[in-house]
């Protein structure tokens, strides 16, 4: 994706993590009602915690590339907690690019 369409994950992701305090169904819905003006239904929420899941155990392993990932774009990334932080903007950017999101 296009440098700017993965800041704005990021930054997304950044904001869900600080209202989510930890829990994924809330950051999960805080990122959905900003895109989709909705929250996941169940199945839905499933594969984005499979999603998610998959994310953080691979940037868990692989920190340079959370980092890598969380320095797209001009604005500089928070720090601390970059596996989780690089893993819900993975999640947010494929929620961008569902058909049902609308970017202009």
């Amino acid at each position: 994706n296009d440098p700017q369409f993965v800041e704005a994950a990021r930054h997304l992701a950044q904001r869900a993590l600080q209202e989510g305090r930890g829990n994924f169904d809330r950051q999960l819905d805080y990122i959905t009602l900003h895109l989709l003006s909705r929250t996941f239904q169940p199945a839905e929420r499933v594969i984005a915690m499979r999603a998610f899941q998959d994310f953080l155990n691979y940037y868990a392993s692989h920190p340079e590339d959370a980092r890598k990932l969380l320095s797209v774009g001009e604005s500089k990334p928070e720090e601390g907690a970059e596996a989780d932080s690089a893993a819900l903007t993975m999640v947010a950017n494929q929620i961008m690019n569902l058909d049902e999101a609308l970017n202009k």
